[in-house]
């Protein structure tokens, strides 16, 4: 193999592996004493899930921003039925997710029970910044009992090297919030932008999240023109989903989506530019700069 591929193959297992996310998952215990069940699946291990009974609900506390997931298995009377049932997680008068699920007997046991095993169906959520409390419920026809373990998910979003720009002019700017920093952003809407001085040639880049409001859900678009005298000189399209992981410290109402990264080519000369929405299904798109981080050449 030549000097030249092993380098090529090096850059690109450095590009994948920087582009994940480290994942921490820790098992949640629900309040007071739930009842416990084990489930010993068909290579002999055995793992402890606690029963959610119909009519009766398990409430546990977490603090986010994390991603919650519910994994939940509906204990069978009978070993050809199909289990048919949902799962509702609400905190206070508020149904925060619920699914509907159909599943059928797997090949494990519930050890000391007569009940037979069905396979998981798992509920996911963004618990946002702060402390919550919630309670989950089994809403069923045909069965009485679900087996439910609760995991919560926290990442850290990696953030490519870079030498942040800052905005001459914005009209609003918030703060999105982890456990180890609050990062700046900056709102965009159809009707305020954000302007941005660079003296080029150069490359900005632009981080870009829509906001989510209460009412919206799965995927979302986006354009933001990028304008300079008047003139459309590029535009910025993006569709994204919610992030799972972040929240805003001081922007309520809304959820963050993922994060999409877009690079505008700057040409020779003194450029202000102005970044704003030409369409979205979001009323605002919080967004911030950089500038590639340079290696010294010495």
């Amino acid at each position: 193999m030549s000097r030249k591929l092993i380098i090529y193959f090096m850059l690109l297992v450095t590009v994948a592996i920087a582009g994940d996310e480290p994942i921490t998952r820790k098992t949640l215990t629900p309040f007071g004493r739930p009842q416990t069940a084990d489930y010993k699946n068909e290579k002999g291990e055995v793992y402890s899930y606690y029963c959610l009974i119909k009519g009766e609900s398990m409430g546990f506390a977490v603090e986010g921003p994390v991603k919650v997931d519910v994994r939940t298995r509906a204990g069978l009377a009978q070993s050809d039925i199909t289990a048919d049932y949902q799962v509702q997680a609400w905190e206070n008068e508020y149904l925060v997710a619920a699914e509907k699920y159909k599943s059928k007997k797997v090949e494990a046991e519930i050890v000391n029970s007569k009940l037979y095993p069905a396979a998981y169906r798992s509920l996911a959520f963004e618990a946002p910044a702060g402390v919550h409390n919630y309670r989950l419920w089994l809403v069923s026809d045909n069965i009485d009992t679900v087996f439910v373990r609760i995991y919560k998910s926290e990442s850290e979003e990696k953030i490519p090297a870079q030498v942040n720009m800052y905005p001459t002019e914005y009209f609003k700017q918030v703060h999105l919030y982890s456990k180890k920093n609050q990062t700046p952003y900056y709102l965009i809407s159809q009707k305020d932008g954000v302007k941005m001085k660079v003296n080029g040639p150069a490359e900005i880049i632009v981080r870009a999240r829509a906001n989510y409001s209460a009412e919206m859900e799965g995927r979302i678009g986006y354009t933001i023109s990028v304008i300079e005298d008047g003139t459309e000189v590029n535009t910025l399209s993006a569709t994204t989903s919610k992030s799972l992981t972040m929240a805003y410290q001081d922007y309520a109402g809304v959820v963050p989506s993922k994060p999409t990264q877009f690079i505008v080519e700057v040409p020779v000369g003194n450029h202000t530019y102005n970044f704003i929405l030409k369409e979205s299904a979001a009323e605002t798109v919080s967004v911030r700069f950089g500038l590639p981080q340079q290696d010294d050449e010495n």
